[in-house]
């Protein structure tokens, strides 16, 4: 869903490897396109799910959705 950084092939060039801005690592069946596996961090904050919060200002309203403490 967001820029990709950098990508790699397999030794036999049957897999890519591709590494995202979205902090993903996928790999892809090369011949079909199919994504075969997403791997992601767990993200310390991730589904704290603050919804009440009050008084934030939108530089840490952005910093708590990059954390995922905050759903877009």
């Amino acid at each position: 869903s967001s820029l990709v950084c950098c990508v790699t092939f397999s030794g036999d060039g049957k897999i890519l490897a591709s590494g995202s801005q979205d902090e993903t690592i996928k790999l892809w069946n090369f011949e079909t396109g199919e994504c075969l596996k997403t791997f992601r961090s767990e993200r310390l904050y991730e589904g704290m799910n603050l919804s009440a919060t009050k008084g934030l200002t939108e530089a840490q309203i952005k910093n708590l959705q990059a954390l995922g403490a905050i759903q877009p």
